[in-house]
C-alpha cells in the first residue's frame, strides 16, 4: 500500500517533467527558427521563414480550434467564433499575397469570416455565452490569454521604431527592430498553438465522460447507496 502511495506522486512528477521537456523542445524549435532566419539574413521578407511559420501555426490554430467545436457541442460556439478569429488574423498575415488582387483585398474575406461567424453567434447569444464561459474558465485559458496580450499588445510596443531608434541611435538598423517584432509574435503564435491543443484535449475528455454518464445513467438505488 506504501509504495502504491509513493509512487503515484513520482508518476505525478514524472509526468509533469515530460511536459515540460516537450514544451522545451518546442520552444527551441521557435528560437532555431528564427536563428535560421537571422543566418539567412531574410527575416523582413514576406517569403521569410519566421513568416512561414506564423502561417503553420495560424492554420494549425484554426484546424484545432475547428476540432475542438467539433468534438465537444459545449465548447461548440465558443470555439467556432476562436477559429474564425484566427482565420481573420491569417488572412491579415497573407495581406501582401492577397494586395495582388488589389491593395487592402485582404480585408474583404477578413469581413466575410467575421460577419459568418458573428451571426450565428448572436443568434444563439445564451449558447455562445454559456460556451465563452467554458472556454474562459478553463484550465487553458491563462496561457491562451497571455499569448493574446503577447501578440495585440505587448509584440507591437515591443516592435516599435521609436523605441528601436532611441535604443540604437546612429547604429539603428531596421532588421533588428523587424526580428524583435516577428520572433515576439511567432512565440505568441506557438503559445495559442498549445493553448489550442490543451482545450482539444480538455473537449474530448470532458466528451468522453458525457458518454459515459449517458451510456451508464445513475440508478436511485445507486443514489440512495
Amino acid at each position: 500500500m506504501k509504495l502504491a502511495q509513493v509512487s503515484s506522486p513520482v508518476r505525478t512528477v514524472f509526468h509533469g517533467a515530460g511536459q515540460f521537456l516537450a514544451i522545451a523542445l518546442y520552444f527551441a524549435a521557435i528560437a532555431g527558427i528564427i536563428h535560421y532566419s537571422v543566418a539567412a539574413h531574410n527575416v523582413a521578407s514576406e517569403a521569410s521563414l519566421i513568416e512561414l511559420s506564423q502561417l503553420i501555426l495560424l492554420a494549425a490554430s484554426v484546424f484545432t480550434f475547428r476540432r475542438v467545436a467539433y468534438v465537444n457541442r459545449t465548447y461548440s460556439s465558443a470555439a467556432s467564433l476562436m477559429s474564425a478569429f484566427f482565420l481573420v488574423l491569417m488572412i491579415r498575415e497573407l495581406d501582401a499575397t492577397l494586395d495582388v488582387v488589389f491593395h487592402g483585398f485582404w480585408k474583404i474575406p477578413a469581413l466575410t469570416v467575421t460577419a459568418l461567424a458573428l451571426w450565428p453567434a448572436a443568434k444563439n447569444w445564451r449558447e455562445t455565452a454559456e460556451s465563452l464561459a467554458r472556454i474562459v474558465t478553463s484550465k487553458f485559458a491563462p496561457v491562451l490569454m497571455v499569448a493574446l496580450a503577447l501578440l495585440l499588445v505587448y509584440s507591437r510596443l515591443f516592435g516599435m521604431g521609436v523605441l528601436w531608434e532611441q535604443a540604437m541611435g546612429a547604429n539603428y538598423v531596421r532588421d533588428v527592430k523587424s526580428i524583435a517584432e516577428e520572433s515576439t509574435e511567432l512565440m505568441a503564435y506557438a503559445m495559442i498553438w498549445l493553448a489550442a491543443l490543451g482545450y482539444w484535449f480538455e473537449a474530448r475528455r470532458a466528451q468522453t465522460i458525457d458518454e459515459t454518464q449517458l451510456s451508464h445513467p445513475v440508478s436511485e438505488n445507486d443514489l440512495s447507496l
